[in-house]
């Protein structure tokens, strides 16, 4: 071939693939297209970029290891600043609240009957009625699950026509509505549970309680008295096994249980065909602890005295909190597994946090991460390491772990809570351009997300 021809032939190539690869990037970003290819897509980048491995991907080990392992003393609920009933994290300016925008409330259809109150000698088995399922579009375990605790106790979102109630099919508009308000931006990758409860006390006409520690027993008891509940759980590629290859965070509503095949029911958004899929008492325990059992209840407002009877002791977040800590304290003194002691040490540490104890909660931490099997995802769902290192001025570790965090993901970005301590840190260092450019990024991930924006305005800077 001639020399210019085959010059010829590179250019028309390159013009060809350049076109190729423009409508390619078009067409992925169609929003109907880009909700069934992102899953694929970040899945064989992971395999091209040698991402996936066999066993946990982990954070690095902290600097030191506490000899022995400190001890925390626990304090009377008086003692502690509470919390307000839908636990929002303390971010920095610690004066700002969260706030979501709200969207007219739809009248609720009639609620499932109540049971009458029930709090010994439980049934051996009960099931609640079937709500709206929707499979899960990419990273929308929570709006997903949502649905079908609003739809559970009738909301209907604003748009009902044509939907297949129960059968549920495909159609996913309404975790559609709620993402828009909880998860605006398309690579945010998590939604937390307060942000799950202000939609329903603030879009859904609804209640919502947020507590932790919380127990089988109590699953159980609030399940037979009418209550269906949404907990975070880790979720593997393997559901029944040990922590391993593709460790994450995932949210599973809970709606009946069974003592005789000791399962719990639940309504899961990534295994939806299953309308009852059974979960084993003991893999929920297993996967519940590396989210200090955190459990959420949404129900409407005519029965919040029955929950409050229910939750007992817990009905005070306070006193949740104490009782919470305990649990994890006792945990780090029995178990031996180190991946095991991790997420109980997590637990003590992220308690502390709740409690505003941040010296208490870093020591904590850091004694967690001592095992060096620390999951490298767990900063995508829980941030209190975040806030308990920068409250000690240690911005330095804040920045490092943040930057290991947003990489972590197949696809990076799309953790605005990382973004946002990785710039205040950035900010306290004085490097105020990173602080900004951070400080943005998670504005594209979570558009108007009012925290972001008080930054802005406490440093008399625009967005």
């Amino acid at each position: 071939m001639r020399p210019q021809n085959l010059l010829a032939f590179l250019l028309t190539f390159t013009v060809v693939a350049l076109l190729t690869a423009m409508v390619a990037f078009i067409i992925y970003n169609i929003p109907a297209v880009n909700e069934r290819l992102a899953p694929r897509v970040e899945n064989l980048w992971s395999q091209f970029s040698g991402q996936k491995s066999a066993g946990v991907e982990t954070l690095p080990t902290a600097s030191f290891k506490v000899t022995p392992p400190p001890t925390f003393a626990l304090e009377s609920p008086t003692d502690i600043s509470q919390p307000t009933q839908s636990p929002i994290p303390n971010l920095q300016s610690p004066t700002q609240k969260l706030s979501v925008t709200l969207v007219p409330t739809r009248t609720l259809a009639p609620a499932p009957t109540s049971p009458p109150l029930v709090t010994a000698n439980l049934p051996s088995s009960y099931a609640l009625s079937t709500s709206r399922r929707e499979p899960q579009l990419f990273n929308n375990c929570g709006p997903a699950t949502l649905v079908g605790a609003l739809t559970y106790w009738g909301w209907r979102g604003s748009e009902t026509d044509n939907l297949t109630w129960g059968a549920s099919g495909k159609d996913i508009r309404w975790q559609k509505e709620i993402a828009a308000v909880i998860k605006p931006g398309a690579s945010d990758k998590n939604v937390m549970p307060y942000d799950m409860a202000d939609f329903a006390i603030k879009n859904a006409g609804l209640r919502a309680q947020v507590r932790y520690g919380g127990t089988l027993e109590m699953l159980k008891l609030l399940i037979a008295n009418g209550f269906p509940v949404i907990i975070e759980r880790g979720f593997r590629e393997n559901e029944h096994g040990q922590v391993g290859e593709g460790w994450e965070g995932h949210y599973s509503f809970i709606k009946g249980y069974d003592d005789g095949k000791k399962i719990f029911i639940t309504q899961d958004t990534f295994k939806w065909q299953d309308i009852n899929y059974p979960r084993s008492y003991d893999d929920i325990a297993y996967d519940w602890r590396s989210f200090n059992y955190i459990y959420l209840v949404v129900y409407p407002a005519s029965r919040e005295g029955q929950l409050m009877t229910l939750l007992g002791a817990d009905a005070d977040t306070g006193t949740n909190l104490i009782r919470t800590l305990a649990i994890a304290q006792a945990e780090t003194q029995k178990l031996t597994d180190p991946l095991d002691l991790t997420f109980a040490w997590h637990n003590v540490g992220s308690t502390l946090q709740l409690i505003r104890r941040s010296k208490d909660a870093a020591a904590a931490f850091d004694q967690s991460r001592s095992y060096g099997v620390f999951p490298k995802r767990m900063l995508w769902y829980q941030t209190e390491m975040y806030k308990a290192y920068y409250n000690e001025k240690r911005y330095q570790e804040v920045i490092d772990l943040a930057t290991i965090t947003l990489k972590s993901p197949k696809v990076p970005g799309g953790l605005e809570e990382s973004y946002y301590w990785r710039s205040w840190s950035y900010y306290q260092l004085g490097n105020k351009e990173a602080a900004y450019n951070d400080m943005r990024a998670a504005l594209q991930t979570h558009p108007d997300w009012s925290q972001a924006l008080a930054a802005f305005a406490e440093w008399g800077v625009k967005p």
